[in-house]
């Protein structure tokens, strides 16, 4: 025969999952919700495509590339026979992405946000004719951001990580890949 503590157990267990059921089924159906999202402002909204750009490293590079008549990408300063476009194109896209963290209308001098003598200047051409000016200064403190200018429109702090392809093009430019001529090797031909 069961014995009676097993006997107890199943009857609690059984209880326990009526009730389960029981509070499952009487609970009310709440409607979802939805959590506001607050849009990030971009730092450039062209609605005119990028023509060329002219960047400034302060007493360290600059490079200027200009879009050719054919849409390639072609290196001015320093000349260059060939232009790496996925590079130039990647820097570009990422600086039309950039967000801005803060807007600072009245945020720090431009001394002390390094916009006084701007480290990097980057000066855009669209194809409207209309140019923006870019200077960039100081790391923010937690070093996640840029303080920025924007042709006089104010200054930003923007995420740092978008802005470095554009900058390291004043550094690194953007050279195509050249063909690298193979050395002889002197041997001769095997007998065939």
């Amino acid at each position: 025969m069961i014995r009676r503590s097993t006997l107890i157990v199943v009857l609690i267990l059984a209880v326990l999952v009526a009730l389960a059921f029981y509070l499952q089924r009487e609970k009310p159906e709440e409607a979802a919700q939805t959590t506001p999202t607050v849009g990030q402002e971009l730092l450039f909204t062209f609605t005119s495509q990028v023509e060329g750009m002219r960047v400034e490293h302060t007493g360290s590079g600059i490079v200027e590339i200009v879009r050719d008549p054919e849409g390639k990408w072609v290196m001015k300063i320093p000349p260059a026979k060939e232009t790496d476009s996925g590079a130039v194109d990647s820097a570009i896209s990422q600086l039309l992405s950039t967000t801005i963290l803060s807007s600072l209308p009245e945020g720090p001098d431009l001394e002390s946000a390094g916009l006084a003598a701007p480290a990097y200047r980057a000066l855009l051409w669209l194809d409207d004719g209309s140019q923006e000016l870019v200077s960039v200064g100081k790391e923010t403190p937690t070093g996640s951001g840029y303080y920025v200018l924007v042709s006089n429109r104010g200054m930003f702090v923007v995420n740092k990580y978008s802005l470095d392809p554009l900058l390291k093009l004043a550094d690194a430019p953007p050279f195509g890949a050249t063909a690298i001529p193979q050395p002889e090797t002197g041997l001769p031909t095997p007998p065939g």
